[in-house]
C-alpha cells in the first residue's frame, strides 16, 4: 500500500544520506509515479475499452448491413405481396362478377360433379393401365407364336416348292399325252389343278370302259403328234441318239443315255461357253466402237462446247447490258431420268471425258457394262414399239446435249453474282427481263450455227426489235450479235447501227402517211465508220447488218 511504501522509503532515506535531506521531494517523485502509474491503468482501461467499442461498431456495421439486405428483401416481399393482393382482388372481383353472372349453387354443383369425376378418370386410368399391361403381354405372346408360324410358314413354302419342282420335272419326264394338260398347269403355276387333273374323280364300274377307250383315243392323237413331232425335229435330236429305255423313259445315247434334264444342263453349259466367246467378241466390238470412235467423238464434243462456253463469257463479260454482265455455266444435270436413253453413260461422263489409253481395266468395264445396259434398253423398246429404228436410238444414247444443263448467273454493276432463276426473273424489270431471255437466245442460236458447215449464212429475223430497251443497250445487244458474225434483218423504233463496232449495215427509214396506201423507204449505209447517207428520225426502222 501507500502507506507501507512511505514508510520503507523514509527509513531508506534515513539510511541514505543523499536523500535524507529531500524527502517530501521524492514523496512527491512516488506520487507522481503513482499517479502516472494510475493515469496508465487508466489509458489501458480506455483502449481496451476502445478495442471492445471498435468491434461492437464492427459486429453493428455488419447488423446494419445485414438489416438493410434484409429490408430491401422485406421491401420487395411487400411489393411482391402488394401485386398478389392486388391480382387477388381483381381476381375476386372477377369472381364476383361471374358469380353475378351466374348461380353459384350452380358452380358448387359442376365443381363437385368435376372432382367425382376427377376420381372416376383416376379409377379408370388405373384399369386402363392394367388393361393395357396385359394387352402388351399378350401382344408379345403373339408375337412370339407369329414369329414361330412364320418360321414355320417359311419352311412349308419351301417344301412346297421343293415338291413343286420335282412334280414338274417328274411331269416332263414322261411324254403321256394324258399328262400334258397337267404339265401345262405347272407351268402356268397351277399345281392344285394339274394334281387334279391327274389325279382325277373316282370312277365308276361302268364307267372303266369308256375311259379306257377314251384314254386309248387320247394316246393315238398324243403319238401321232409326238410321230410328226419327232419327224420334224429328227435331224436336229438324231446327233444325240434318243431312245427309250425298259421303263418308257426317254434317253439321249451320245450324251452317255442322259435324261431330258441332264442334256438340258449339258446344252445350258455349252450355251454359256458359245455365250462366253462372244462375249469377248463382243467386248473387243465394244472396245473399238465405244473406247475408241464414240468416247473420242464425245470428249471432242465436250471439250468444244466448254471452249465455246468460255469464249462467249469473255464476250459477254466485256458487253455489260442494263448495267448488268451475263455469264453462261454449262454443268452436268443434277440427276438422270433411268427410264431415259442415255442415261447410263451419262453417269459415266467423267471416264469420256478420259483418252481412252488413261482408262484402267475397272473403268473400261464400267464403261461397257453402261453401254450393254443401254443396248438392252433399245431391245427392250424394240420389243415393245417395232417401228423404233436402232441408228435413231443409237443417236439418243450418245446425246451428249442431254447429260449438261446451262445456268445463267447474272452480276449487277457493283452488285453480286446470282444465279437466274424464275423467282428470280419474276422480280426483274420488264427490260432485265427481256435481255435475260436474249441472251441465252442468242447464245443458243450461236450454238447451233457452229455446227454449220463453213461458210453457211447465220441469219436471224426480229420483229420488233428491243421496243423495250433504250438505244445503248439495243447497241450492246447487236455489237454482241456481231461478235458471234450473225447476219439479221430486224425492224424497231431505235434499231441503229451508226458509231457501233459493227463492220457493215444498212437501214432503211419508212415513210408512210396516214390513209395512203404508199410507204416511202429512206436507205443509209454504215461501213465501219462512216455513214453514205442518213435519212429522218423519229419514223419505224428496218435494219440490215452483219
Amino acid at each position: 500500500s501507500l502507506n507501507t511504501l512511505n514508510v520503507r522509503l523514509e527509513r531508506e532515506c534515513v539510511e541514505t544520506p543523499a536523500f535524507a535531506s529531500g524527502k517530501e521531494r521524492v514523496k512527491e517523485a512516488i506520487m507522481a509515479m503513482v499517479t502516472l502509474e494510475n493515469q496508465v491503468r487508466s489509458l489501458q482501461r480506455q483502449l481496451e475499452s476502445s478495442v471492445e467499442t471498435w468491434k461492437d461498431y464492427q459486429n453493428i456495421l455488419l447488423a446494419l448491413e445485414d438489416a438493410r439486405t434484409e429490408a430491401e428483401r422485406v421491401a420487395a416481399l411487400c411489393e411482391q405481396s402488394r401485386s398478389q393482393v392486388l391480382q387477388a382482388q381483381a381476381e375476386l372481383a372477377e369472381l364476383q362478377r361471374m358469380a353475378e353472372l351466374q348461380n353459384v349453387d350452380e358452380l358448387s354443383e359442376r365443381l363437385r360433379t368435376l372432382r367425382e369425376r376427377s376420381e372416376t378418370l383416376s379409377l379408370e386410368l388405373n384399369d386402363a393401365i392394367d388393361k393395357q399391361a396385359r394387352t402388351e403381354e399378350r401382344a408379345r405372346n403373339m408375337a412370339e407364336r407369329l414369329a414361330e408360324a412364320e418360321d414355320n410358314l417359311a419352311r412349308v413354302r419351301q417344301v412346297r416348292v421343293d415338291k413343286q419342282a420335282h412334280f414338274s420335272d417328274l411331269l416332263a419326264s414322261y411324254a403321256m399325252a394324258q399328262l400334258a394338260q397337267a404339265s401345262q398347269l405347272t407351268r402356268s403355276g397351277d399345281y392344285n389343278g394339274a394334281a387334279q387333273k391327274i389325279l382325277g374323280e373316282t370312277l365308276h364300274a361302268s364307267e372303266v370302259t369308256v375311259r379306257k377307250e377314251q384314254l386309248e383315243n387320247e394316246w393315238h392323237v398324243a403319238h401321232n403328234v409326238l410321230t410328226r413331232v419327232f419327224n420334224q425335229e429328227s435331224h436336229v435330236l438324231h446327233d444325240y441318239g434318243p431312245d427309250l429305255d425298259d421303263q418308257g423313259r426317254i434317253l439321249f445315247l451320245k450324251e452317255n443315255r442322259s435324261s431330258p434334264f441332264v442334256l438340258l444342263e449339258i446344252l445350258a453349259e455349252k450355251i454359256g461357253m458359245q455365250r462366253d466367246l462372244l462375249g469377248r467378241e463382243e467386248r473387243e466390238l465394244f472396245e473399238d466402237f465405244l473406247l475408241q470412235e464414240m468416247a473420242e467423238a464425245i470428249r471432242t464434243h465436250i471439250f468444244e462446247a466448254e471452249e465455246w462456253v468460255q469464249q462467249i463469257n469473255k464476250v459477254l463479260s466485256g458487253l455489260p447490258m442494263i448495267g448488268e454482265h451475263y455469264l453462261l455455266e454449262w454443268k452436268p444435270a443434277p440427276d438422270f431420268d433411268p427410264a431415259k436413253l442415255g442415261s447410263h453413260l451419262a453417269l459415266h461422263y467423267k471416264l469420256l471425258r478420259k483418252p481412252s489409253q488413261t482408262l484402267t481395266s475397272q473403268e473400261s468395264a464400267t464403261l461397257m457394262d453402261a453401254f450393254k445396259q443401254e443396248i438392252n434398253a433399245v431391245r427392250v423398246r424394240q420389243k415393245e414399239d417395232p417401228t423404233l429404228n436402232f441408228m435413231e436410238a443409237l443417236e439418243l444414247i450418245f446425246d451428249y446435249r442431254e447429260w449438261f444443263h446451262f445456268d445463267i448467273y447474272v452480276t449487277p454493276t457493283g452488285g453480286q453474282r446470282q444465279r437466274l432463276t424464275d423467282r428470280v426473273a419474276g422480280t426483274r424489270s420488264g427490260a432485265e427481263q427481256l435481255f435475260a431471255l436474249y441472251v441465252p437466245l442468242f447464245a443458243a442460236l450461236a450454238a447451233l450455227y457452229k455446227s454449220a458447215a463453213p461458210g453457211a449464212p447465220r441469219l436471224l429475223a426480229l420483229d420488233e426489235a428491243f421496243d423495250k430497251a433504250s438505244i445503248a443497250n439495243t447497241l450492246r445487244i447487236m455489237e454482241f450479235l456481231a461478235s458471234q458474225d450473225f447476219q439479221w434483218i430486224m425492224t424497231g423504233p431505235r434499231i441503229d447501227a451508226t458509231g457501233s463496232r459493227i463492220p457493215v449495215s444498212a437501214r432503211y427509214l419508212m415513210l408512210h402517211e396516214k390513209g395512203s396506201p404508199v410507204a416511202t423507204a429512206s436507205a443509209s449505209f454504215w461501213s465501219g465508220n462512216q455513214a453514205s447517207q442518213e435519212g429522218p428520225s423519229g419514223e419505224q426502222n428496218g435494219h440490215d447488218g452483219r
